[in-house]
């Protein structure tokens, strides 16, 4: 486009005017624009887990690029594992129960041949990621006892369609997938427990005779409205635009530093307004050659209203749409704004911005800022220590529902190997006190 130089594919500097110009293009929430309808790979039907079935890859190409969202995962890893799995054993004394870890040789047998420790640590990432977890259980010769277990890597894994009248997944299938099929052909099939009676469904099949001695669990944080794949909350990120803002900053920064550009405005235009101009104009989605024409008019219309000519007394004419937030009046989405920087600020135009994307990615992943090296905003540092230690102890409850659900397995090896009914599985918490409280300032919390 005439007058423009391009950083990266989506941002632009016009020395003209000195503007930067932040265009959407393709944005992170294009990957999610699917549904879990099965569809045949390989003779197998398979619900897909993205539009091309390789979203959990995309999704950590993502969290790869991102300096806020790495840590902010890693945090949230760190919490949700805890002190990690210990037995305990629950102690009944008249109406008073409580729990002391427990010592028995077989659970200390098969933890160490299974490595639990890293079992969970490897769960709790995928957990964390995509709120869907694939635990694979091994039974011995005679399929009398479970004697392994296993993580299956959720970028790897796919569910088999539902059938039956009870539409239960009835396998998995794991691959390591390319273009949406598997690559070089291999794909690994495993049966599938039911969710409901696991320990008498896996029963039923030893005691008919099935030669199996590998299955998969069903586990995942349940979100409302997915057949087969969780959609964890914090991905709304992508949907947003935050996790794009956040990710086009650095490439602003680095190019006015590098170049020593001088930028009086920043642009930003939503991918929206496009789809409004080209529908205005009747333009065909595959006329590419009528599509740069149309947006090459319209950035010097804006260019030509930054240059003064039109900016006095004037204003430009900008679509919107008013998104419904639930109250009585709604949000006003510009699909182009003008920011005007301020003079004189080499190297910082872009703090605030940089800081509001961080503090709204971060309050997303459900991570405070000021537990996490970074204290972005205007209050920076302002918290004290007895803040930090609410909050994070705080953190730490709120991970209850997520250990719940990664506790079941060993719940279903317990019961199936006829391990000690009073011995249950806990993660212990990190718990931080007043000195007063212990001289340690921290105490366990074992969450039985």
């Amino acid at each position: 486009m005439k007058g423009l130089q391009f950083i990266t594919q989506q941002v632009a500097y016009a020395p003209e005017v000195q503007a930067v110009f932040a265009m959407a293009g393709s944005s992170a929430a294009d990957i999610f624009d699917s549904t879990d309808t099965p569809v045949v790979i390989d003779g197998k039907r398979i619900a897909p887990w993205g539009p091309d079935n390789d979203l959990p890859n995309k999704i950590m190409e993502k969290i790869r690029a991102n300096d806020v969202v790495s840590p902010n995962l890693l945090f949230n890893v760190q919490t949700g594992y805890a002190q990690g799995i210990k037995p305990m054993r629950r102690i009944r004394e008249g109406d008073k129960v409580y729990y002391v870890e427990a010592y028995d040789d077989r659970i200390e047998e098969f933890f160490e041949n299974n490595d639990v420790d890293g079992f969970f640590l490897e769960q709790v990432s995928d957990m964390m990621t995509f709120f869907n977890v694939f635990p694979e259980i091994i039974l011995s010769k005679d399929g009398k006892r479970i004697t392994g277990l296993r993580h299956l890597e959720a970028i790897y894994s796919r569910w088999g369609a539902m059938t039956g009248n009870d539409k239960e997944i009835q396998r998995h299938y794991y691959a390591e997938w390319q273009a949406g099929s598997p690559k070089n052909g291999r794909l690994d099939v495993t049966r599938v427990l039911s969710r409901y009676n696991t320990v008498d469904h896996l029963r039923g099949l030893m005691a008919s005779g099935c030669r199996d001695r590998r299955f998969v669990l069903q586990v995942s944080m349940p979100t409302p409205g997915r057949t087969y794949y969780a959609f964890p909350y914090w991905w709304s990120i992508f949907r947003s635009g935050w996790y794009d803002l956040s990710k086009m900053l650095p490439a602003f920064k680095k190019a006015l530093l590098t170049n020593h550009l001088s930028v009086r405005y920043i642009v930003y235009i939503s991918d929206e307004f496009w789809v409004e101009v080209f529908h205005r104009e009747n333009v065909d989605d595959a006329d590419e050659e009528k599509k740069k024409e149309v947006m090459d008019r319209e950035i010097g219309r804006i260019m030509e209203f930054l240059s003064g000519n039109n900016a006095k007394g004037g204003g430009l004419i900008s679509t919107k749409k008013n998104v419904p937030l639930g109250g009585s009046k709604p949000f006003e989405d510009r699909f182009v704004q003008i920011e005007v920087l301020k003079p004189g600020i080499e190297g910082g135009e872009f703090i605030e911005d940089a800081e509001e994307a961080s503090n709204m990615i971060s309050y997303a992943m459900g991570v405070h800022p000021n537990l996490n090296g970074a204290t972005p905003g205007k209050s920076k540092g302002s918290l004290g220590g007895s803040d930090k230690r609410e909050l994070f102890n705080i953190k730490q409850a709120m991970m209850r529902p997520f250990r719940d659900r990664l506790l079941k397995p060993l719940t279903l090896i317990k019961r199936y190997n006829g391990w000690d009914k009073d011995v249950v599985f806990a993660v212990p918490e990190h718990i931080f006190t007043t000195l007063d409280e212990s001289k340690t300032g921290t105490k366990t919390r074992d969450n039985a």
